[in-house]
């Protein structure tokens, strides 16, 4: 999702080349990146068109946090039609941080659909609010792969007993009616807030019925039209308005306010951007 160089543990104690992470960092004027979630100790492998791989040292910015250095990292890649590698995912502090929303409000019977590395999964199954994790997943290439990865080997036993995985497509899967859904977060897609993003959310929806959901990239989606009333008395008003045109039951519920956290989101997305 972002680039080839993806991050598996925040960095500590990791050297490249003989330089320390930490003294690169001071040297660059940037921290360290550090997170309090659960980073598993992938297995690599191959499954299929699908490679999971561990590369080095970058510098990347959070979601929302700035630029930071990170280390010892680890990505998933699919070839793609013209025999290159697509990076589907990468545990780069971007994609941990915009993941983390979804992860800390999940609850009760909590729905993913996309498996991917099982990050976001893992890390729901952790939440003492959540009851289980149901998985839907498409391709059974990846469902192999994170079989191998064995991510939920580093789990206690309570939260990987709490985590099922199914194959399915996520446009089409529907839960059992004696199993309502409270949580639905969805992440499909190679890149963020590509154009389709919205209205897939909105087909999943329509089947799933979840109580609340979040999708990934949410906050891009939902100020792309709105970035000229930034700052302006009206523009909480007008992300709400958005909020609402969508009829989805969106997590807004956000420390220091939804408007200022969509707003702080998008001014890390332009500075990401090449002058």
């Amino acid at each position: 999702m972002q680039s080839l160089t993806a991050k598996s543990q925040p960095g500590e104690g990791f050297v490249a080349g003989g330089l320390d992470i930490h003294v690169l960092a001071q040297a660059l004027g940037v921290p360290v990146f550090e997170t309090p979630w659960h980073m598993p100790q992938y297995q690599l492998g191959e499954q299929g068109a699908w490679r999971l791989l561990r590369g080095g040292m970058g510098l990347d910015r959070g979601y929302y946090s700035g630029a930071c250095i990170y280390g010892g990292t680890t990505a998933l890649l699919r070839k793609n039609a013209e025999g290159g590698w697509d990076t589907w995912m990468s545990l780069s502090p971007f994609e941990i941080e915009s993941q983390e929303l979804a992860c800390r409000h999940a609850l009760g019977h909590t729905v993913v659909m996309g498996l991917g590395m099982g990050w976001a999964t893992a890390n729901m199954a952790l939440n003492p609010a959540v009851e289980r994790v149901t998985v839907v997943e498409r391709d059974p290439q990846v469902i192999a792969l994170f079989q191998h990865m064995q991510v939920l080997e580093g789990l206690p036993a309570e939260a990987a007993a709490k985590i099922q995985i199914v194959q399915a497509d996520a446009l089409q899967w529907r839960p059992a009616p004696q199993q309502p859904v409270d949580f639905l977060y969805s992440d499909i897609w190679l890149q963020l807030a590509e154009p389709q993003a919205l209205a897939e959310v909105q087909q999943m929806q329509a089947h799933v019925h979840a109580a609340q959901l979040y999708f990934w990239g949410q906050e891009w989606v939902l100020a792309a039209p709105l970035q000229a009333g930034w700052g302006s008395p009206g523009w909480a008003a007008a992300l709400a308005d958005a909020v609402t045109a969508t009829s989805l039951p969106l997590l807004t519920a956000v420390d220091g306010g939804f408007a200022p956290w969509v707003e702080r989101i998008w001014r890390e997305r332009l500075a990401r951007k090449p002058a």
